[in-house]
């Protein structure tokens, strides 16, 4: 069950495409099925990156139960964000992942493990 948030001062809109395709990629780079992938994007025009709130960036948390190749994973996860919110200074990407045992994990009631 990957659960993506990502808080960013980029205005993206009210885009569905890039909600369903962080989905399709977390699902993807992780090898879970679509339909236990949960992503949400989050606009703060006050955040601040490098001590500016000129600067775009994200702060992303993953949790997910395994989490695979993490180079991998925070190089597309990085990728993916800096081309579809024009962030230019990926050093304001953060990603905070989580690995959480299955046991702490929940969906319709029920515990993964």
């Amino acid at each position: 069950m990957p659960y993506l948030t990502v808080y960013t001062n980029v205005d993206f809109g009210n885009s569905k495409e890039l909600v369903e395709d962080s989905a399709k990629l977390i699902s993807s780079t992780l090898s879970k099925p679509i339909n236990y992938v949960v992503t949400n994007f989050i606009y703060n025009p006050n955040m601040s990156f490098g001590g500016s709130v000129s600067e775009k960036g994200a702060l992303v948390e993953l949790l997910s139960i395994g989490l695979g190749d993490k180079d991998r994973l925070v190089a597309d996860i990085t990728s993916f964000l800096a081309k579809n919110l024009d962030i230019k200074n990926t050093q304001n990407i953060n990603i905070s992942l989580n690995n959480a045992p299955a046991s702490q994990v929940a969906s319709g009631g029920y515990t993964f493990g």
